[in-house]
Order: structure tokens, then C-alpha cells, then sequence
């Protein structure tokens, strides 16, 4: 009797910690990016500053490099994608779009680089390791 006793506690209290992580997760990721501004780097230099909350219509723009190279660019309200590539892998591609300041788009190969800076992040010399 006192084994099924220590199971369903043991049970309970793991359910309920599985359902607070995904509560947790949730509000995360539902958070919405607010100044959102996306920063476009060729080869480390800044070529265009996007403020995405600003974009009210979809727009490309192309960005050429050296000996051909290209990305086509996909701004929308809120979010930003490379559609379009002249390098062999397409990592840029699949990447999709991003709308927060986690991950970059990055083309190595083309030297292009989207990051997306936030109200928390623009101003911020610490990251998220270092708060």
C-alpha cells in the first residue's frame, strides 16, 4: 500500500512540473518582440537598419556581392527571411523567417548577416549568459 502511495505522489509531482515547463515555454515563446529592428551586415558592414514594426507592406530587396553573388531579401510586417540565394548550400533559405533577436540569418558564403535587435537587446553590452 505504501509503494502505490509514493507512485502517485511521485507521479502528481511530476505532472505538475512537466505542465509548469510548458506553461513556461508558452508565455515564452508567445512573448511578443517589441522594436523589433533588423540590422543587415555585408561582409561586416551595416548596410541597412530595418524597423519592423514599421513595415506595413511586403517587400524584397537584393543584395549583390562579388562575382555574382546574391541574396533576395523578404521583409514583412514584423518579420524578415532571405527567399532567394546564390550560394550552393541554402542555409540562409532554410533558416526561414525570423522575428526575434535568438538566432541570425547568416550566408557565409555571400558574407550577409540579418540580426534582429530588440528594445531589450539594442542598448544591452550583456547577453542573455551574462545577466
Amino acid at each position: 500500500m505504501k509503494k502505490k502511495v509514493k507512485y502517485v505522489i511521485a507521479g502528481t509531482a511530476a505532472a505538475a512540473v512537466t505542465a509548469a515547463l510548458i506553461a513556461v515555454w508558452v508565455m515564452i515563446t508567445q512573448t511578443k518582440v517589441s522594436n523589433a529592428v533588423a540590422r543587415v551586415y555585408q561582409n561586416g558592414t551595416l548596410l541597412q537598419t530595418i524597423d519592423l514594426e514599421a513595415v506595413q507592406e511586403s517587400y524584397t530587396f537584393t543584395i549583390e556581392g562579388s562575382n555574382g553573388a546574391y541574396n533576395t531579401v523578404l521583409v514583412e510586417p514584423g518579420q524578415i527571411s532571405v527567399t532567394e540565394a546564390s550560394c550552393p548550400d541554402k542555409v540562409c533559405i532554410s533558416q526561414g523567417k525570423i522575428s526575434d533577436g535568438v538566432l541570425p540569418i547568416t550566408c557565409l558564403p555571400n558574407g550577409i548577416v540579418i540580426q534582429i535587435e530588440t528594445g531589450n537587446t539594442a542598448n544591452s553590452a550583456l547577453d542573455g549568459m551574462t545577466r
